[in-house]
């Protein structure tokens, strides 16, 4: 997910942050529900599932055959890990009269862990939404077509207890049928007008680790979820007229997603798409009329975003990549799925990427401006005279830039998070840090000499000398984005999570200036190989880099404990 500002305003905004530093309160929140040590159920002693080692280079995405022509051929990533999946098959109804989601949902549960489970977490993010309208309503559980009930833990979490405990290694059945009654409300999860965000609505097993069930209520700050790799079959019946934007790959009539996260789709009225296939991977651009251009910058930043990041993380491992235009949530650019992204866009504002691509002359958008179509003031130089050629076009670009970024934000996610997991309560920077990274690098490699100045890599050279000074205690203050905190330690203060990001990217820039771009592109699609289709913690992650460079008082410096 990434917050619509400016990448360039939060770096200022980091160096500026010391002179108020005193006055800003991090103090985490005291709940009687959840605190920042997540909640366990004890179970019979198990360790961390393990996975296989790192794969071997030839299987890797590396190089392995070039012509002079069209250059190194790159093998997609794959699953290296052995670890046997779950496997969903469902069928999914959207009722946009009565405004539910009827699903039917047959999973093929694996038993990874090191223990024998008399009972089963699941996730059920729906659940979250009752203030707005939404429910989630079981109709049947079976396992092994034995009726079980699904009785709810805690908040966004329930159980099903086992009538009699499944082996670990073993495989069990289950049967669900629930129904959705989906809140009206601008949201990955939620529905504005003819347009169904359909976010996270599977029941999904939570993870189990070191003998003990996660219970992690959602929250609604961050992406509060935590998934494992699993493939999935999806069928999809909407009204007539909508359209659908969907993870995976559309094969007779069934969605297939193997070796992803998660499944989400969203449905829409009058959707027009455009469709180009690029790197191998076809990508489809779904949007309403109002906003064709932005559609077009969209397609554009996904072709260049993919096959940068095909060069520097290793090859994106699915047949398709789908982005959809639409409404998702209030002062939030964009939100990543598996294979499928949704972007934040504004029906006004498509008049400025025309402006952009040079369909309009200066005096064209100046009148546009004029007229209020745009919801923003006229740009105005120091003289208070009216803004024209390069340096009105300048200032528009700061705008129109972002979807750009973000765009390439959403699409680095597909590596961070996507291919390689990470728990997103309570380690956010692990997939936030590396995509605001990346979308810092995007800007240095593919967009314009101005974008590069203001966004690129070189945004984060200060960043990284603020979270330096102040480890050095030159700031003065409360600490300024703390690495060790979970979501829940933001309730009071949810504005402060957006901080993870500028700290997570610093400290990836470091290890880039430290090491070099070549060696540091080297090292990062090592990284990927390493714990591409599992999942990494901070532990395993300071383990990785330290042994890539002399990094000890880098770690002391970006992992050091607020005082609250």
């Amino acid at each position: 997910m990434k917050k619509q500002i400016l990448s360039i305003l939060l770096a200022i905004a980091i160096l500026s942050s010391a002179a108020c530093s005193n006055s800003k309160d991090q103090t985490s929140a005291a709940s009687s529900i959840v605190s920042s040590e997540i909640s366990k159920v004890e179970t019979t002693s198990a360790q961390k599932p393990e996975t296989s080692e790192a794969p071997k280079e030839t299987n890797a995405s590396t190089e392995t055959s070039e012509t002079a022509s069209s250059g190194p051929v790159l093998t997609p990533l794959s699953n290296q890990t052995q670890r046997e999946k779950n496997q969903y098959d469902l069928h999914v109804t959207l009722d946009d009269t009565n405004k539910t989601l009827k699903v039917d949902q047959k999973l093929k549960y694996v038993n990874n862990t090191d223990a024998n489970l008399d009972e089963i977490y699941f996730n059920v993010i729906p659940a979250a939404f009752s203030k707005n309208g939404g429910k989630v309503s079981f109709d049947s559980v079976q396992a092994n077509g034995k009726a079980l009930s699904m009785d709810n833990v805690q908040e966004t979490v329930y159980k099903i207890k086992l009538d009699t405990p499944l082996k670990k290694g073993d495989t069990l059945d289950l049967d669900m049928q629930y129904t959705l009654t989906i809140p009206g409300i601008a949201n990955r999860y939620g529905y504005v007008k003819e347009c169904y965000n359909l976010g996270n609505f599977i029941a999904t097993p939570a993870l189990f680790e070191n003998g003990n069930w996660l219970v992690q209520p959602y929250i609604d700050i961050g992406d509060a979820f935590y998934t494992e790799i699993a493939d999935y079959k999806v069928k999809i019946d909407v009204p007539e007229g909508y359209t659908v934007c969907a993870s995976g790959t559309l094969k007779d009539g069934v969605y297939e997603a193997s070796d992803m996260r998660d499944f989400a789709f969203s449905a829409a009225k009058d959707l027009k798409e455009l469709t180009e296939k690029h790197e191998d991977c076809t990508i489809h651009v779904y949007y309403s009329e109002a906003c064709q251009y932005q559609a077009e910058t969209v397609m554009k930043s996904a072709k260049e975003s993919l096959e940068l990041f095909n060069k520097t993380l290793g090859k994106y491992p699915y047949e398709s990549l789908s982005l959809l235009l639409c409404s998702v949530a209030d002062d939030i650019g964009g939100m990543e799925y598996p294979g499928m992204i949704l972007l934040q866009t504004h029906n006004h504002q498509d008049i400025l990427y025309k402006y952009v691509n040079g369909l309009l002359s200066d005096d064209e958008i100046i009148n546009e401006i004029e007229k209020g179509k745009l919801e923003l003031g006229l740009p105005e130089g120091l003289d208070g005279e009216p803004l024209k050629g390069d340096e009105l076009k300048k200032e528009i670009l700061t705008t129109t830039s972002e979807l750009n970024i973000t765009t390439a934000h959403e699409i680095a996610h597909q590596w961070f998070y996507g291919i390689v997991g990470n728990d997103e309560i309570r380690h956010a920077w692990l997939d936030e840090g590396f995509a605001r990274f990346f979308d810092h690098y995007y800007a240095e490699k593919c967009l314009t000499e101005l974008d590069s100045e203001r966004f690129g890599i070189g945004q984060l050279i200060g960043a990284n000398q603020f979270f330096t000074d102040q480890y050095n205690g030159k700031t003065g203050g409360d600490m300024y984005a703390d690495l060790n905190k979970s979501l829940y330690d933001y309730r009071t203060q949810p504005l402060d999570y957006w901080d993870i990001y500028e700290k997570g990217a610093a400290l990836l820039s470091k290890f880039y200036y430290d090491l070099g771009e070549d060696a540091f592109v080297r090292t990062i699609k090592e990284y990927v190989q390493t714990f591409a289709f599992s999942e990494v913690d901070p532990e395993e992650f300071k383990d990785f880099w330290s042994k890539k460079g002399n990094f000890e008082e880098v770690f002391k410096i970006y992992f050091q404990k607020s005082a609250n």
